[in-house]
């Protein structure tokens, strides 16, 4: 494919996902997330492990700091069960100092509902999107909205891949690599739609972007958070606060249950590079977004 890219992708369409946020500092995009509500943002854990203050969502962003909302984040809820090590229930809630509005270019994600089957293959068509890096290696993300196709990686054969994966995580990439999600995209929605024909079909949340051993390498797939897992979790963590997530009892269609072993945790692992507050790997917001607040922009990426 050719073009601007996730890691192997294209320049996704203004409003093509109005769920997708930019989760910033004042200075700088450092992870994705997606609306699940209008208080509420779902993203990764680690993301946070470092970083809990003076955090804002970017909603509707195409173009990085252009024609978007901007909310600050009240609180941030870490699953409890947040391992650092091996990345095992990575996933947060974040409640918005005020909700975001219903428009074309911002809007919520559906969540699976809690009937689950699992299996694999009763989603298709995923997508996977953000600001990240482009390609392994590189040191500055994409300033507009890439959006690239994967596909859904047995867990079985992925563990056989990457032995740390756990039963609350799933695969999605391609053999031979080539197209994933890179630094820069942790906690942005992996996005499916059921079978069928018609564009009455929704998007539904599988996942949430976690890990990965190399971005886009042959046998190496980008590793997600499994959304499925986590429904009663965010159900009562966002009636905590009053202000409450409805779950469909029943979805539209299921999304995969695998039980896994949890192994030695891979090295080189490029979530990583989204976590920490030093400043080194993030991706530094342009010149129009200074004038909400930013400071002079640090070059390069954030790194832990």
């Amino acid at each position: 494919m050719g073009g601007a890219r996730i890691v192997g992708g294209e320049k996704a369409a203004p409003g093509k996902w109005p769920w997708v946020v930019s989760v910033q500092t004042q200075t700088f995009h450092f992870c994705g997330g997606s609306i699940v509500h209008p208080w509420w943002i779902l993203s990764a854990a680690h993301c946070f492990t470092d970083r809990r203050n003076g955090i804002r969502v970017a909603a509707g962003s195409h173009v990085l700091g252009q024609q978007n909302v901007t909310r600050w984040v009240r609180k941030i809820h870490l699953h409890p069960l947040y391992n650092s090590k091996t990345y095992d229930h990575d996933i947060a809630l974040l409640l918005l100092e005020k909700p975001i509005p219903y428009s074309q270019y911002h809007s919520p994600l559906c969540l699976p509902g809690h009937d689950i089957v699992p299996n694999e293959n009763m989603w298709q068509g995923c997508f996977v999107a953000g600001w990240g890096l482009t390609k392994p290696g590189t040191k500055l993300g994409s300033y507009t909205l890439l959006d690239v196709q994967v596909g859904l990686v047995d867990w079985n054969l992925c563990w056989r891949w990457l032995r740390s994966l756990t039963k609350n995580m799933l695969c999605a990439g391609y053999e031979e690599g080539g197209r994933d999600a890179c630094q820069g995209d942790s906690g942005g929605p992996l996005m499916c739609q059921p079978p069928g024909r018609g564009s009455h079909r929704h998007w539904f949340q599988v996942g949430i972007v976690s890990w990965g051993r190399s971005c886009a390498a042959p046998r190496s797939p980008g590793v997600y958070t499994r959304v499925s897992n986590y429904l009663s979790w965010l159900e009562q963590t966002a009636a905590h606060d009053s202000r409450p997530i409805q779950v469909p009892p029943k979805p539209f269609i299921p999304s995969p249950e695998h039980s896994g072993i949890s192994g030695q945790q891979e090295t080189d692992l490029w979530t990583d590079l989204d976590s920490g507050a030093s400043g080194k790997q993030s991706t530094p917001l342009p010149a129009l977004l200074w004038a909400l607040g930013g400071s002079r922009l640090a070059q390069g990426w954030l790194r832990s």
